[in-house]
């Protein structure tokens, strides 16, 4: 009588895991709810622009530097008028509804009022403190404070701003980059006026209003692309300088944040429901059953693989939606081959090496209270990783970046991070880094399954740190 290949149970398994996760309802929701998260998160900027206020705003400016001032206030007028004008232009060329295209434009829906700037400093802090009270009633939107000594090369007070903003909002977009960042550009165009050898016949040597709105406007106008990114030069089959691929800058900071996040998601959805699944089967006595017919480390290998399986479904669903989205707007030729090759390999030994440990938990308690203390390191260690993404993305080939890549349970986000961000990276590090993974993942299971044959069967007060390690080494 020939006995039953292993092999077989634990496929059993793998397949009753898989079917029972695929079918659920939540695992449906999911697969179908993020995509669309993604996608309102993606459009919830001009969804909103919809919604916005288009009421005419009022911003107070105050301009203490000596003489006439810096005419800001005449200056962003004309710049207005400007942009206004070229609305209308476009708008007879295209068709479209001149009010409409007016509000799009920066500055169109802002009136621009000059404040009286008083010489002495507590003068001044009052009159500041009036102009917040008119914000705080909703009279003005803001107000700016542009300093007595803007125009210094050498400040006496080399702490004090330049042009300061006073707002009661925390986010004001328009207001910072339509307004502000034009103030500051004026007055440093007005600063720089001062050395110009053409302003010496001059009483006060400074730009008209005129002449910084042209400064302006062609400093904005640029002969092609302007800054253009690319990735380094390289050589072809027979020697010839090959240009760099020009980068959609638009997508390659975002392909390293979404491909890690993505690898997080589908382990927390994937890998985490193990353990409130075997505390179930051990409550409800199913895994009395289930030992009835295989042996512990065949099911937890079932387990591991249904998991797995289930993981990798999501991951290619995302994946192939981002690859077909990237696509359709043009941006797939900032995708390098080997990205989703690096992405399916990390993402399956994160599968592993976290189920088996959420596994290892779930059999070791009684109850999910139980394991809400026994899981905070290992949920410490999966979510760790994510506080150096940053860094890691901006510099990684760096020494903080390899060496925190190189921690076995941080490697398959960060080293997919490393991968993404740098096309560069030495190959070694990669395939160093999933191998030393792959033997984590391997001892992680090997003490899963010590831990598994023991406590899916035992019940009560969990086990501290020396009986767990006492059930890992064990013979019996």
């Amino acid at each position: 009588m020939s006995r039953e290949n292993p092999m077989n149970k634990i496929l059993v398994i793998a397949i009753r895991e898989f079917r029972a996760a695929v079918l659920n309802k939540a695992f449906l929701l999911s697969l179908i709810l993020m995509p669309v998260m993604i996608l309102i998160s993606s459009n919830a900027s001009r969804v909103a622009q919809g919604w916005k206020n288009t009421k005419t705003r009022t911003i107070a400016i105050m301009d203490r530097t000596p003489g006439n001032g810096v005419d800001a206030v005449a200056t962003l007028n004309l710049l207005r008028d400007k942009e206004m004008a070229r609305a209308r232009e476009q708008s007879s060329k295209n068709g479209e509804n001149l009010p409409a295209l007016e509000m799009a434009t920066t500055l169109a829906q802002m009136n621009f009022e000059q404040v009286t700037a008083p010489a002495d400093a507590v003068d001044a802090l009052k009159r500041r403190y009036e102009l917040g009270r008119r914000v705080a009633t909703g009279e003005l939107a803001a107000f700016f404070d542009i300093g007595p000594e803007a125009l210094e090369a050498q400040p006496a007070q080399t702490d004090m701003a330049a042009v300061t903003y006073y707002t009661d909002r925390a986010l004001d977009k328009d207001v910072m980059l339509g307004v502000g960042v034009k103030l500051i550009t004026l007055v440093q165009l007005q600063r720089a006026a001062a050395q110009n050898p053409l302003m010496l016949m001059r009483k006060e040597r400074r730009y008209s209003p005129e002449e910084v709105g042209t400064l302006l406007e062609a400093a904005g106008k640029s002969a092609g692309k302007g800054l253009v990114q690319r990735d380094l030069p390289t050589l072809d089959d027979q020697g010839q300088v090959l240009e760099g691929k020009e980068v959609q800058s638009g997508l390659r900071p975002l392909v390293p944040i979404f491909a890690t996040i993505i690898l997080f998601m589908v382990v927390l959805i994937g890998a985490s429901p193990q353990l409130q699944g075997v505390i179930e089967e051990k409550m409800n006595r199913i895994g009395e059953v289930l030992l009835g017919s295989a042996a512990p480390f065949q099911i937890l290998s079932g387990k591991l693989l249904g998991m797995t399986a289930t993981g990798l479904v999501l991951s290619l669903v995302y994946l192939g939606g981002g690859l077909m989205a990237a696509r359709h707007w043009n941006l797939a030729g900032d995708l390098r081959w080997d990205l989703p090759v690096w992405f399916v390999v990390f993402q399956i030994l994160a599968l592993l090496l976290y189920g088996s440990l959420f596994v290892a938990v779930g059999s070791a308690c009684s109850d999910m209270k139980q394991a809400q203390t026994m899981l905070m390191p290992v949920s410490l260690s999966f979510s760790l990783p994510l506080m150096f993404l940053m860094p890691v993305m901006e510099d990684p080939t760096g020494s903080l970046a390899r060496a925190a890549s190189f921690f076995p349970l941080a490697t398959p986000t960060l080293m997919l991070c490393r991968v993404a961000a740098a096309p560069n990276l030495p190959l070694w590090e990669p395939v160093l880094g999933a191998a030393m993974v792959l033997l984590t993942t391997v001892a992680a299971i090997w003490m899963a399954g010590r831990i598994f044959r023991i406590g899916y069967l035992t019940t009560g007060k969990a086990p501290t740190l020396v009986e767990l390690t006492r059930w890992i080494f064990s013979r019996s």
